[in-house]
């Protein structure tokens, strides 16, 4: 089988990008679970994307927080201070946010 020129480096894009959608997968995948639940449970929101979310250092705890697009479109902004809590979830608002 005879590939176009530039299909190697075409590849190596696609394996690089998957890489870096996997690992950054990985990062979220402990808390994720939780505020899928919340969300849903408590406000009817299936994730649609998380527009940004970081890890707060609070002396020996690690906070989460971050805002989430519903597929719907609502944003909500979330808040966890410490690991194995529940989240604390604000819907955003244009007045708010």
């Amino acid at each position: 089988m005879r590939r176009r020129p530039g299909a190697k480096a075409t590849l190596a894009a696609l394996a690089v990008a998957l890489t870096c959608v996997s690992a950054d997968a990985a990062d979220q995948s402990s808390w994720m679970p939780l505020l899928k639940m919340q969300l849903k449970e408590s406000h009817g929101c299936v994730i649609d994307v998380i527009v940004y979310s970081r890890e707060m250092k609070t002396g020996e705890d690690t906070g989460t927080e971050g805002r989430v697009r519903c597929i719907d479109r609502r944003e909500y902004d979330f808040t966890r201070r410490k690991e194995h809590q529940r989240f604390e979830l604000r819907l955003c608002q244009p007045t708010v946010c």
